[in-house]
C-alpha cells in the first residue's frame, strides 16, 4: 500500500486535518511501514503499524533511521 494512498483512506485523512507539521513528520514515519490487512487475517482490512515502529516513529521524532557504516 502506497503512502498517499494511506493518508488518503478515510480513517487516517480524517484525523489528519488539525496536526502541526512535527506531528505529520512523525505520522509520515510511521506510515512508511503501515500495512492493509487485504486478506483481512487479523483484521476487516484496516492499515495495520507494528508497535516498535510507532515506538521509533515518536522517540526519532519522525527523523528517519540513521546508517552506520
Amino acid at each position: 500500500m502506497e503512502k498517499e494512498e494511506i493518508l488518503n483512506d478515510i480513517s487516517v485523512s480524517s484525523r489528519m486535518k488539525n496536526i502541526t507539521e512535527e506531528e505529520r513528520k512523525i505520522i509520515e514515519f510511521i506510515i512508511d511501514y503501515a500495512f492493509k490487512d487485504s486478506k483481512q487475517v487479523y483484521t476487516n482490512g484496516a492499515i495495520l503499524v507494528p508497535l516498535f515502529r510507532v515506538l521509533d516513529g515518536i522517540t526519532q521524532k519522525g527523523e528517519p533511521y540513521h546508517q552506520s557504516g
